[in-house]
């Protein structure tokens, strides 16, 4: 018999909000609108392949009923990639 944790994935009402803006100097600023209970993380389409891959440092992300605002140097060449947000909420 095996026993653990169970969790279900429930959508919140509304998809999260995802701002992202670049300053001159490289550093990219992400601003996630969040609920509590919820945990995030950041994506960006790989050029090369199209595919989604995780932005180093947004993997968990816990969500405070608040905008969340993280800073990160993103290597990127010009135009940044897109954006996307991942979520979850666990219940028991």
């Amino acid at each position: 018999m095996l026993s653990g944790c169970v969790s279900q994935r429930i959508e919140p009402e509304h998809k999260p909000k995802l701002s992202v803006a670049q300053s001159s100097d490289g550093m990219v600023v992400f601003s996630l609108e969040t609920e509590v209970g919820y945990e995030y993380q950041i994506l960006y389409q790989n050029p090369a392949d199209r595919t989604w891959k995780l932005v180093k440092g947004c993997e968990s992300i816990k969500g405070t009923g608040k905008a969340v605002v993280i800073r990160k140097y993103f290597n990127a060449r010009g135009e940044l990639p897109p954006f996307t947000v991942n979520y979850v909420k666990y219940t028991k």
